[in-house]
């Protein structure tokens, strides 16, 4: 194993070795070149044939193409995210290869964070090139307008890819079986990307408008989906949270610096819960 070998031989550290090994693997089986193709074509269409429906077609400006970009983006990072790293344990597992691991002189946060590492770098290089590529060419066909909320935007996907890259390492620890982690995986994209808002306009409806609009953005920034939403929106000037057919005002003291906060939240916990029930449960 390309681990092993290079951690005893002293050229690097097991993290290291690991980030390394994970990176690599996804550049070899063109993990890396598919999505970033992926997201670079979804950009240019999007922003090409987003205004059809009026009859248009051209570029868009940048703030109405992240607009466009931010209500798709919510549905395929997050289920790449956790389809990347929902088999981190269970497929070494069934590769029978995670004893060989367990064996090495390595500790549990080198076998996290090294694993986390390689797969956060495969999930933002492809994110990355993917969006920033057609975005050079918003630049030229639509002007410096709006492309501070292009970056910010760019920026964002990337951390939203690594929020449910987060919580597919705590759901693969959390289960043995190959199988149980993939429906759980399928549960927790339904739940953040769609019946989490369906339950807050549901609570709106049988409040019949008791909860105020700075409590229902509080509710918000427990799912980590409305996070990204709310600071691309607000980014291109859009105050207020599209829910339904309704929208909701957003207050002034959710500011971006909160919602960076919010988010780094979200990458640190469930990675901090994977680490620990990963110590508990294979190095106790």
């Amino acid at each position: 194993m390309a681990f092993t070998e290079q951690a005893y031989k002293g050229t690097t550290t097991p993290f290291k070795a690991l980030a390394h090994k994970e990176f690599s693997d996804r550049l070899k089986n063109r993990w890396v070149a598919a999505i970033t193709v992926g997201f670079a074509l979804l950009t240019i269409v999007v922003a090409y044939f987003g205004s059809a429906a009026s009859g248009v077609v051209s570029f868009r400006n940048m703030g109405a193409t992240v607009a466009s970009l931010t209500s798709l983006v919510v549905y395929f990072i997050p289920m790449l995210a956790l389809t990347l790293g929902g088999g981190v344990i269970a497929d070494e597992r069934d590769r029978h290869t995670l004893d060989l691991y367990l064996s090495a002189p390595i500790t549990a946060a080198e076998f996290i964070l090294g694993k986390y590492a390689g797969l956060a770098v495969s999930l933002a290089v492809p994110s990355l090139l993917g969006f920033s590529i057609p975005g050079l060419i918003l630049l030229v066909k639509s002007g410096f307008g709006s492309f501070g909320s292009y970056v910010v935007f760019v920026v964002n996907s990337v951390a939203l890819g690594m929020v449910f890259l987060s919580i597919s390492f705590l759901t693969s620890v959390m289960f043995y079986e190959r199988s149980k982690v993939i429906g759980f995986t399928v549960l927790v994209w339904l739940f953040f990307t769609i019946v989490y808002d369906l339950g807050l306009v549901g609570m709106l409806i049988v409040t019949k408008g008791a909860m105020t609009p700075a409590m229902f953005v509080v509710m918000l920034l427990l799912n980590p989906v409305d996070v990204y939403r709310i600071l691309n929106f607000t980014t291109i000037g859009e105050y207020s949270v599209l829910m339904g057919l309704s929208s909701v005002d957003i207050p002034g003291f959710i500011r971006p610096s909160v919602l960076w906060a919010v988010t780094a939240m979200w990458i640190t916990a469930p990675l901090l819960a994977s680490y620990y029930l990963f110590k508990k449960r294979y190095m106790a």
